[in-house]
Formats: structure tokens, sequence, C-alpha cells
């Protein structure tokens, strides 16, 4: 059976990109499915995660960093496809890179993390454009925004009212929140599953994973 290929994108930096891909796909792969995580973006943070993790805590998904190949990178993906039941896409967050036009080409679903600020929320309109000229090309794509670093404050409860609001790209109703644990996670090679403590962030990356499941299910596999 062909992968399920997820790109997690935002034209933005500092939306929390890497940080949704590693715990989703690492969520992924501990539920028992074979799943790979491509990093396209040069700074390489998913990989450098990736390479961090201990002997006594190892992952269970597999990473490789494809950043150097930009505008081919989906051709080398697609030789990924009959081995793995996800393939995770980690973009890097730059307007000029040709990568999130590529990895949106051969995706079944693009995940837009947006971060609790108006600045945020502006921001993804470029990211939104670039979403809808993909589906041009890739008719089954299906595109959502996810609510990330999500704080119980009126002005964030505020920007995430607004971006539900938008018919054109429905937003998820699994949302991540502003947590050590995600951070933690991130510094030192681990997803949240194995930070102590962590109990409401892994409830959250299994909420994710659960919703991405179900929309993946009901979407039909585009044609390569």
């Amino acid at each position: 059976m062909s992968a399920k290929i997820i790109t997690v994108f935002n034209q933005k930096g500092g939306a929390g990109k890497t940080m949704v891909s590693c715990n989703l796909a690492e969520t992924l792969a501990r539920r028992g499915s074979r799943t790979l995580l491509v990093d396209l973006d040069p700074q390489g943070t998913a990989s450098i995660w990736a390479g961090m993790s201990a002997d006594d805590r190892p992952l269970h998904v597999t990473a490789v960093n494809l950043s150097h190949m930009a505008g081919t990178a989906h051709r080398e993906i697609r030789k990924f496809i009959d081995d793995y039941s996800f393939i995770v896409i980690d973009c890097p967050p730059a307007i000029q890179s040709a990568a999130p036009s590529v990895a949106l080409l051969i995706a079944d679903l693009a995940l837009i993390p947006v971060g609790g600020s108006g600045g945020n929320l502006w921001a993804i309109e470029e990211a939104k454009k670039l979403a809808a000229n993909a589906q041009i090309s890739n008719e089954t794509l299906q595109v959502r925004t996810l609510a990330n670093m999500y704080q119980n404050i009126t002005i964030v409860r505020q920007v995430f009212q607004h971006l539900a609001s938008d018919a054109s790209v429905p937003m998820l109703t699994s949302r991540l929140g502003l947590r050590a644990a995600f951070k933690e996670a991130e510094t030192t090679g681990q997803s949240v599953h194995t930070i102590s403590g962590a109990r409401d962030a892994v409830r959250e990356v299994n909420s994710l994973a659960d919703e991405v499941s179900k929309i993946l299910q009901r979407g039909t596999k585009h044609g390569d």
C-alpha cells in the first residue's frame, strides 16, 4: 500500500513546523506504522533532533535529510512510497524555497501550523495561496490549519476563532498547547511520549494523529 504523505509547511518561521512534524511522525510510528520523516529544511533541525535520540530511548521513526535536493526532492521521496505507511515532510520557512511547492505536489494532506498571534495569522495567507496553487495540479490535496502553541488567553482565543472561520481552509479540531514538554522533546531528541510529566502534550499529539489518520482514510490517494 502506498504511503500517505503529510507536508507540514508555513512560509513564516517560528510557527512550530519541525516540532509538529517530529511529534506527529513519531506518534504514527509508535502506533506500528512504518513512518518516514523527511527533512527539507537547510537548517536540518528535524535531522538534528533524530540524531540526538539516545540508545535507551530510541525513536521509532526513520529520518532522512533531503534538504540539498530542494526543487527535485519530490522525485526522491516517491522512491520511498512503497516502503512506508506514512511520510511526514518538514519544510523550510522560506518563500523563495522550492521545497514547499514540490512537497505539496505529492502530498495527500498539508498542515499549516499557526501560532497564536496576529502576525502569524496574517502570514499564513501566503501559505494558503501556495497550497491553492498546488491543488491545481494535485486535485486531491487536502489542506488544514493547526492551532499551535495554544494558550487559554483572550487574544490567542480570538486569533484561532478567526482562523476557524475560514471555510476555504478548515482548521483541525486538535490543537497543541504552549507546553515545556514540546521544547524539552525538541532539544533532547525525544518525542513527548518519553518526557516525564508530559501527559497533556501526549494527549494532544495523540489527538492530532487520530484526526490526521481519519482525514487520510477518507481521502483518495492521488496519482503519481
